[in-house]
């Protein structure tokens, strides 16, 4: 029998307001259909080379680390994997990392000429 309030058993009810109690499962209908879909590898690879590409080697790393971030976002994009935002973060580190060497390249090209 429920009260006024709302509560079951009234107003010195065995079950406290707000729903069942521990362990019990929520009713159908709650969270995503099939759950988020994970980072692909091509993502997680892409993220981890342009972070290396900024740090230990800015040439060849920067370059794999863009294609792979590519070829990642079109997959996620696809709705082939998920990992977009990891595959984006490859792309940028690709990229910073790409003009760090190209500006590399280019001061100590200058600096050797200059030394002439």
């Amino acid at each position: 029998m429920t009260d006024q309030s709302g509560i079951a058993g009234g107003a010195t009810g065995t079950q406290a307001p707000g729903g069942p109690g521990y362990g019990a499962q929520p009713p159908a209908g709650y969270g995503y259909p099939g759950g988020a879909a994970l980072p692909s590898g091509k993502a997680t690879a892409s993220m981890v080379l342009g972070i290396l590409g900024l740090l230990l080697i800015p040439i060849i790393l920067p370059i794999i680390a863009l294609c792979l971030g590519i070829s990642a976002k079109r997959m996620a994009d696809r709705g082939q994997g998920g990992g977009r935002g990891q595959a984006v973060a490859g792309i940028v580190m690709g990229s910073v990392g790409i003009a760090f060497a190209a500006l590399g390249i280019i001061v100590a090209t200058v600096q050797g000429i200059s030394a002439m």
